[in-house]
């Protein structure tokens, strides 16, 4: 039934209702209702996505809606009484039982953002997920099945930005913008196959996609730029100090081939040198025999003389534009040494000059160490290796031969040939080089 304020009569204040009540009662306690009404909504929309209790959804609802419709109610009575205008009293309720009902959501929902924000610390959200990749160095981004963008972090917007100048929105966008970009931008490919880019700011980039699946049974592809920077320098200077390696490496092959034609011509003009000396002693045995009439050394003599008077002719007969193996037979008899080959050195070029140095180092060590007057050499091909085995007529070592000097450096360019080398002492010194024929040969 319709009332109007001058029609109420007084009664007990404390049972008195909010319709009953005076303007200064009234207004705080509406006061109180609106901002319920507003802490109730914050409430519900901070809420929205976090709590996974439906119970608590529904408090949240059933109070923003119970405030609402209360608040509502009583200002539009509130708004007719001050107009003088017939109203209605809907909820004649006390108004200490109003008060404590606001009290009591004010307390619940106080209550919940405390346990919210106590939650919000535990648990992951959506914005702090995204706030996470975005602090990530490396770019990522997340594509649905159909190719839509689904989660994209700030560097991989940036770098998609500088190649094509534009937002990410789809997956076949990126890829064409990689496939083009040597054309259409700043970023160069490094490696089409390692899918490695140089940026502007001379950063590099290597891209990768793979796919990946996630809790509920749906596929994403996932698309990452990692900074490869550090590797990318460190490559390049791998690149210039193997470039220098590789000038060194001539620089030191030349070297040791004139440090092979120095030690030969040493050697050479050591044996003339003793040879000459020889002569001087053969002339003066020749001489001291005429004087004295004596003919038991004159064999001695003659040969000494004889030697001396061959490696004149031989070194006489040393002419220019002969190969290797001429040459060395040459030195060998302008040293007195008779060489006895058999077989054929391999054709390849690397694998003869490598025999030819053993010969030279055999022929060397037979006149200093053994005393020897012949070199027996024989080469044979086994299948798809060459075997040479070097032996002497002069004396045999009185203790176990280990590679030094000499040897050593012809065993080192036997193992960059990969082959082998065997010293054998007792009962005879013989030399054994093993190299691999086949492999030299494909080169």
């Amino acid at each position: 039934m319709a009332l109007f304020p001058s029609d109420r009569k007084g009664g007990r204040t404390a049972m008195r209702n909010f319709y009953l009540s005076s303007t200064a009662v009234q207004t705080p306690l509406l006061t109180a209702l609106f901002l319920t009404l507003i802490l109730s909504l914050f409430v519900m929309l901070a809420a929205y996505g976090k709590l996974r209790d439906k119970r608590k959804s529904i408090m949240h609802l059933s109070i923003f809606v119970f405030v609402l419709i209360l608040l509502s109610v009583l200002a539009d009575a509130f708004s007719k009484m001050t107009k003088g205008l017939a109203y209605r009293e809907w909820l004649p309720l006390p108004v200490w039982l109003l008060w404590s009902i606001v009290f009591a959501a004010d307390l619940l929902l106080i209550w919940d953002m405390a346990r919210l924000h106590r939650l919000g610390k535990q648990t992951l959200s959506r914005d702090s997920v995204k706030e996470a990749l975005d602090m990530l160095p490396s770019g990522i981004c997340y594509f649905t099945s159909s190719g839509n963008v689904k989660l994209c972090n700030r560097q991989m917007d940036s770098l998609f930005r500088t190649i094509s100048q534009s937002d990410l929105q789809t997956l076949a966008e990126l890829q064409d913008a990689l496939s083009l970009c040597d054309t259409c931008s700043d970023v160069i490919q490094l490696s089409p196959k390692r899918q490695t880019y140089l940026f502007p700011d001379g950063k590099a980039w290597r891209y990768r996609k793979t796919e990946v699946k996630a809790s509920d049974g749906a596929l994403y592809t996932e698309a990452v730029f990692s900074d490869v920077t550090e590797l990318y320098h460190k490559n390049l200077e791998l690149k210039a100090q193997i470039k220098r390696l590789k000038a060194i490496s001539l620089e030191l092959k030349w070297l040791s081939d004139n440090a092979l034609i120095l030690t030969r011509e040493k050697e050479v003009l050591s044996a003339k040198t003793k040879l000459h000396d020889d002569m001087g002693a053969g002339l003066i045995a020749i001489r001291r025999i005429l004087n004295h009439n004596q003919t038991e050394e004159a064999a001695n003599a003659i040969e000494l003389f004889s030697r001396a008077v061959s490696a004149i002719k031989y070194d006489n007969d040393y002419l220019q534009g002969h190969s290797e193996l001429d040459r060395f037979l040459q030195d060998a008899r302008t040293i007195g040494i008779k060489v006895n080959l058999s077989g054929e050195l391999p054709e390849q070029e690397k694998l003869r000059c490598v025999m030819i140095l053993a010969m030279r180092e055999c022929l060397t060590n037979s006149v200093r160490h053994a005393g020897s007057t012949s070199l027996h050499i024989m080469v044979e091909k086994t299948g798809s290796s060459i075997s040479m085995q070097i032996t002497n007529n002069g004396r045999p070592p009185e203790t176990e031969i280990v590679p030094k000097g000499g040897l050593l450096n012809l065993y080192r360019h036997i193992l960059d040939c990969g082959g082998t080398m065997e010293i054998q002492s007792k009962p005879v010194f013989v030399l054994t080089v093993v190299l691999p024929a086949a492999k030299e040969s494909t080169k």
